[in-house]
């Protein structure tokens, strides 16, 4: 008698919650009935597991079932028949299995020896489709019977025993996942082996019958067994701009057809974002794709983005053997939040970016852009200094404007040195190889994001760029000892500055004395505004003939939106009247625009 399909030697079935595994086992040549089973956990049998009579699959000749297999192990099944015929399952495990897909990544590249040390109780089923010990390399294409992995050779098992140790890379995030969910959970995990590098989604593709859709399904299926959820790497070799177009759409159909495919319509997914790689170019092919694995959960129901842009390398483009635990632990968490129906706790994702300006002049919160996260658990911190954000103007051009990066909570607030203009967009991990160090208190990086409007920024109205010029008036009153001077209309030069600076530096050389600018501003409707100010001198404004603001320690440089303060106008027009000392020439000019901040009711 002896058993021929159903468990192996070393298998980790699938729990199925407190129900516990089930398996139907194949016996061929059994020598009397009935047929018993018996499963010992360290030579003692497991309650209600004492010489248990199988009974037989309907209409199937030598199947046999067995259910409510409790999670745990390593445990020992022992069958006997009538005449006392026997046959063994050495070792075995009930726990959880997970299908390690996608490439390089994934299947592990990074130096050996890595760090993560073996677990007795974190099982792999090999490329070769025998379940072992998980040790790196896990994936030895080579051995795998499949031309989609082994390029047309299959080494013996012998040679493959020989090569294992010896290989000088192969270190990847399985193991420590599985260490990581086997301490969260208490039960064996099991990885099922089927990644491959450097392959592209249209290498996953389920209409590719000899490609690897076809040979992970029959790696799972070899195993007889549902899975608890697939962990998935990969997209750096779908960067190219035909590829990219298509990934979203792909990622769609590859993930509906898996869970149809195993009949698992809510398998739990768990993939990681593109980290970073060293490349001559913008970035903007591989931010591409980052951004689609971004809001994949979005789009996918059951699927978590995990990143990982904060990870340090081996090579170019291989996360190192010694980020390996940090990434596997973070696998293991977005699993867990998958797996915890009732308050899941997720994986970081953005929320909103911002922008909000200090109504004071304080030399460190001239501007504010506040990007906000949803699920920090333990608020947001940086290894140094947070970094890895740029703001960017409409015309795609980075502005290096972020002075300072401060973490509140779930927020980083973004100190620049001027506001933005109309249109600017923040991003956070732009280009191939950029320096991110966001986390939460689970070491949970925050996700690499494309370019993303600064919400707000639509109230920002253009730079006021048509006055009344006056001609210096002499004066040795400092300008904030000066009332609203009575000007003749005939003396002045309407003057147009289309970059919105009123610069008047070439016609007050050599002079001194205070110069003036006028203009009309039209409201439609009552309103609460900021008038937002920069100069590079003593500056006064007053509006409709009554003094508004002033500030005689102006000086260079001259900065868009330096000062603000806020006023509730009446909808028609008011009259601006700008003030400057000329300071014997030193100064140049000043910029005035403002932002809606409500509507006055």
């Amino acid at each position: 008698m002896r058993i021929i399909s159903g468990l192996s030697e070393g298998q980790v079935l699938q729990r199925r919650g407190a129900a516990g595994a089930r398996l139907v086992l194949g016996i061929a040549e059994a020598k009397g009935t009935p047929l018993t089973a018996t499963i010992f956990h360290r030579d003692r049998a497991l309650k209600g597991w004492k010489r248990r009579r199988l009974t037989h699959v309907r209409n199937e000749a030598g199947l046999f079932k067995l259910t409510n297999i409790p999670a745990g192990g390593p445990y020992r099944l022992r069958v006997e028949s009538g005449s006392r015929d026997v046959c063994e399952i050495k070792v075995f495990y009930v726990g959880d299995v997970w299908i390690l897909g996608g490439q390089s990544n994934m299947e592990g590249s990074g130096r050996l020896p890595g760090v993560v040390r073996p677990h007795p109780l974190v099982r792999s089923f090999s490329l070769r489709r025998e379940w072992r010990q998980a040790s790196d390399p896990l994936h030895v294409q080579v051995e795998s019977p499949d031309v989609c992995h082994n390029d047309g050779y299959q080494i013996p098992r012998d040679l493959g025993e020989l090569l294992r140790p010896r290989a000088s890379s192969g270190a990847g995030p399985g193991i420590s996942f599985g260490c990581e969910m086997l301490e969260q959970s208490g039960v064996p995990q099991g990885l099922i082996c089927v990644s491959r590098g450097g392959s592209s989604l249209a290498q996953w593709s389920p209409q590719e019958p000899a490609q690897l859709y076809a040979s992970m399904m029959e790696s799972v299926r070899t195993t007889g067994q549902p899975v608890a959820g697939v962990l998935w790497y990969q997209g750096e070799s779908d960067t190219s701009a035909e590829s990219a177009a298509a990934y979203t759409e792909n990622m769609k159909t590859l993930v509906s057809t898996v869970r149809r495919d195993l009949g698992q319509s809510q398998l739990p997914w768990v993939m990681v974002q593109l980290a970073r790689v060293f490349r001559i170019g913008t970035g903007e092919p591989w931010n591409r794709v980052q951004e689609q694995q971004r809001l994949l959960p979005e789009l996918i129901p059951n699927l978590e983005t995990v990143a990982a842009i904060d990870l340090s390398l081996d090579d170019e483009i291989h996360i190192g053997a010694v980020e390996m635990p940090r990434l596997g632990a973070r696998l293991a968490r977005a699993a867990q939040s998958l797996l915890e129906k009732k308050k899941p706790v997720h994986v970081p994702r953005l929320r909103a970016v911002t922008w909000e300006r200090s109504l004071e002049k304080k030399p460190d919160e001239k501007c504010l852009v506040e990007v906000s996260f949803d699920s920090v658990v333990g608020g947001l911190r940086a290894d140094g200094e947070p970094s890895g954000f740029s703001l960017i103007d409409p015309s795609g051009v980075e502005l290096p404007w972020i002075f300072k990066i401060t973490l509140r909570e779930n927020t980083a607030r973004l100190h620049l040195m001027r506001l933005p203009p109309p249109g600017s967009m923040i991003a956070y991990g732009r280009g191939y190889g950029p320096r991110c160090n966001l986390t939460d208190g689970r070491d949970l990086a925050m996700p690499v994001f494309a370019s993303q409007p600064i919400g707000g920024n639509e109230r920002l109205r253009p730079f006021v760029t048509t006055w009344r010029v006056y001609p210096p008036v002499q004066t040795s009153a400092f300008i904030d000892e000066v009332k609203k001077p009575d000007l003749e209309p005939g003396d002045a030069q309407t003057k147009t500055y289309p970059d919105g600076f009123i610069n008047e530096h070439k016609s007050w050389q050599g002079k001194s004395g205070h110069a003036f600018f006028e203009t009309t501003v039209e409201l439609d409707q009552a309103r609460t505004v900021e008038l937002l100010m920069g100069y590079d001198g003593p500056f006064r404004l007053w509006i409709n003939g009554r003094a508004f603001f002033c500030n005689a320690a102006g000086a260079n440089p001259c900065l868009p939106d330096e000062s603000g303060k806020r006023i509730t106008l009446p909808a028609g027009r008011h009259e601006f009247l700008a003030g400057m000392d000329i300071a014997h020439g030193r100064t140049w000019g000043f910029f005035l625009r403002w932002r809606d901040v409500k509507a006055a009711s």
